[in-house]
């Protein structure tokens, strides 16, 4: 009992270990929250003429991001990096993409390369939006209403 006991211990180990683990497990959370934040701001009734939820997870998630990814890849010592997999990649991913277009923005400012940002910015923002409208007006006319 003591030998499987240990081996079923060390595979659970293994498991928990796991970096898709990790990914899986952050990413639940932060899609759970992004749902429940969501609702409780379209829930209100000062929530309805603008999308305070997702604007709040927005900026939320990029603080998040900044702050996490400066703890764990820059403060704490190596060994500590896979913490980013849980909390930047996973929880972040799935509570807001937003986080990593600020994040990578961030970075290209940091490094002077303005002209980029810029272009990223515009880019992601105007492109994105134009993105949404044709996905819209695609799923209009492939299923149109009844």
């Amino acid at each position: 009992m003591g030998e499987q006991y240990g081996r079923l211990r060390a595979w659970f180990w293994q498991v928990v270990r796991h970096k898709m683990v990790w990914l899986l497990v952050g990413g639940a959370v932060g899609t759970l929250l992004r749902y429940w934040v969501g609702r409780w701001f379209n829930s209100q009734p000062w929530g309805q003429a603008f999308p305070y939820g997702t604007l709040f997870i927005n900026v939320t998630g990029s603080f998040i991001l900044g702050f996490a990814s400066v703890v764990i890849l820059e403060r704490l010592p190596p060994r500590y990096a896979d913490l980013n997999l849980l909390v930047g990649i996973g929880f972040c991913g799935g509570y807001t993409t937003f986080s990593t277009f600020e994040l990578e923005t961030y970075r290209l400012i940091r490094t002077a390369s303005w002209p980029l940002a810029l272009v990223n910015i515009g880019g992601s923002v105007l492109v994105s939006f134009a993105g949404v409208v044709l996905g819209v007006k695609l799923a209009e006319v492939l299923f149109p209403q009844q």
